[in-house]
């Protein structure tokens, strides 16, 4: 009878001791699941289309559980980018004010140790990344973002405890993000990742007395370096510079990768990356073994999660909040005066960019706008637009900056932009139009002036500016308030483009809307909906391509097909 009790003692010990993390030789192991760039993929369907996505955080919980009932030492950790991305959360971040944040409950849910705010979970704004912070029950890092001091803003790291182990967790953002500034409060700096690492590394190590130290990153693998030596992509850096990662967790450059690497002091480091949707997760496992020297060993890889069956338990705690997504996809936003078409975008007015530029118009006093086409799909009838309309309309969470330019910039962009789609010809006999291999989305076109394209000229010498739109004379060296979009904000080509470096372009900001485009675009027609009014888009590009009689002839024999005969051959009657 002794011997049966010391050897059932014994069995419990040995499975205490595994499901801890510990085992028999004194190594202590954990489980790290990671995860980055999720944009919001939540729920399991995809309320926009109401198809089954790739991946989800639906999917993620049964591969969690799964993992927490293999062992007991599990740390779930995320690298950013969740708050903009998919409907789940533009609904929530728009349309909820009065309850938690969808994004921060299924964190919960899920058990999150840690997170860092990437680039789009910046740009939602302040009252929606303060909703994320107050509803979160585990700490946003930030140790390179903050007001005066590291750690007056937010925590910079975390420390994990078992059997004696310490791990800390250091979290950073990516520098070349759009912070929208509080206005209340003091204005939020984010440091170099790198310097910023420099900094707490013997912090972490000596004073903490860290065993294992892990980087949660929202920044990618290498590039984005400014004039002023600020990285944007910086783990490459930080292997070249900063010694003592055993593991980095990152994200940004949506870029999967697992790689087992040195530092510059010949020491081991993992890497992983999940790339974005939550089509995977990353998977490491830590072993510390105490002896005459701490021994750390660190595998991993990255784990194909779309086979995961949704976790009901998941959907049910969130039922609600789907609901209302789902509904909010399929409601009217009100009604079109008339169809919002870009076919013939390319000779003549489309009143999808006249939609956009309407937008973009209003914010901030601008004087000009130049903007693009946010849809691949070209046409939208009169009457009944619902919000998965308006998600085709405008794809992306793009928000609006206001900057100064010169007149003589805007004539360059606007250059530029006819160089990439119009040959130079000196008859009607087609050949008018570049190369369908040209997307759409990067003509430029301008509102506030009116201005000529003259396609019997050569590249660079084709767009006159004949004045601002209310006729008052365009001075070339005048600095012109100017709206456009955040990707040609933060983007190199633009400043390239007309000449500054991307820190002097920066230095032109006046200031950057507090919401997408998108957001404008459905308060536009909603407020039209609700005094039962149709919407209307009023003219706001003033341009042409001439000599009108040799494009109307191009046109019509061109064989370039961008967009329908129909439109091609109506510039005639329209013009």
């Amino acid at each position: 009878m002794r011997q049966l009790r010391f050897l059932s003692c014994l069995f419990t010990v040995l499975i205490c001791s595994v499901l801890s993390g510990c085992s028999g030789d004194g190594t202590v192991t954990v489980r790290v699941v990671s995860t980055s760039d999720i944009h919001g993929r939540i729920f399991q369907e995809d309320c926009l289309t109401g198809q089954d996505r790739e991946g989800s955080m639906a999917k993620l919980s049964t591969f969690l559980n799964g993992q927490r009932k293999e062992f007991r030492n599990v740390i779930y950790l995320d690298a950013g980018d969740m708050l903009q991305g998919s409907v789940d959360v533009f609904q929530d971040v728009t349309a909820q004010y009065d309850r938690p944040s969808l994004a921060a409950e299924a964190f919960n849910i899920l058990g999150c140790y840690a997170t860092v705010l990437g680039n789009h979970d910046f740009s939602v704004g302040v009252p929606s990344y303060d909703r994320f912070f107050r509803t979160i029950k585990c700490p946003v890092l930030g140790a390179n973002v903050y007001y005066e001091t590291p750690g007056d803003f937010l925590p910079p790291y975390r420390m994990y405890e078992t059997k004696g182990v310490k791990i800390a967790i250091l979290g950073m953002s990516t520098p070349l993000s759009n912070i929208q500034q509080p206005k209340d409060r003091r204005e939020l700096d984010v440091a170099d990742v790198v310097e910023t690492a420099k900094y707490w590394m013997p912090i972490l190590k000596e004073k903490k007395e860290a065993d294992v130290v892990i980087g949660l990153f929202h920044s990618g693998y290498d590039g984005g370096r400014n004039e002023d030596g600020v990285t944007e992509n910086a783990v490459r850096r930080i292997l070249n510079e900063v010694p003592g990662f055993n593991l980095i967790l990152y994200g940004h450059d949506h870029r999967a990768r697992c790689l087992k690497t040195v530092d510059c002091n010949g020491d081991s480091v993992l890497l992983l990356n999940t790339g974005p949707f939550m089509t995977n997760a990353g998977v490491a496992t830590i072993s510390v073994t105490r002896g005459d020297k701490l021994e750390v060993k660190v595998d991993g890889e990255l784990v194909n999660i779309t086979d995961q069956e949704p976790d009901r338990k998941f959907m049910k705690r969130l039922s609600g909040w789907f609901d209302d997504v789902k509904e909010y996809s399929d409601s009217v936003v009100g009604v079109l005066a008339q169809p919002l078409e870009a076919n013939s975008v390319l000779w003549d007015r489309s009143t999808q960019m006249d939609f956009i530029h309407s937008i973009q118009m209003r914010f901030d006093g601008a004087d000009v706008s130049l903007a693009s086409l946010g849809s691949e799909r070209l046409y939208f009838p009169a009457g009944d637009i619902t919000i998965r309309d308006m998600f085709e309309l405008y794809s992306s969470d793009n928000f609006m900056v206001s900057v100064m330019m010169k007149g003589s910039e805007i004539l360059k962009v606007l250059e530029n932009s006819a160089s990439q789609f119009y040959n130079t010809v000196s008859d009607g006999n087609g050949g008018l139009l570049k190369s369908r291999r040209r997307q759409l989305s990067n003509l430029v076109t301008a509102a506030g002036i009116r201005y000529e394209i003259d396609v019997t000229k050569p590249d660079g010498k084709r767009v006159s500016i004949i004045s601002m739109s209310d006729g008052t004379p365009f001075d070339p060296d005048r600095m012109y308030r100017t709206t456009i979009n955040a990707h040609q904000y933060f983007g190199t080509s633009l400043p390239r483009l007309i000449g500054l470096t991307p820190a002097e372009f920066r230095s032109r900001l006046n200031s950057s809307s507090p919401a997408d485009i998108r957001f404008y675009m459905i308060t536009a027609i909603a407020l039209s909906h609700e005094t039962d009014q149709k919407y209307v888009v009023n003219r706001m590009t003033d341009w042409s391509l001439v000599p009108r009689d040799i494009v109307s002839d191009c046109l019509a024999k061109d064989t370039v097909n961008f967009n329908n005969t129909e439109a091609r051959t109506s510039f005639n009657r329209t013009n």
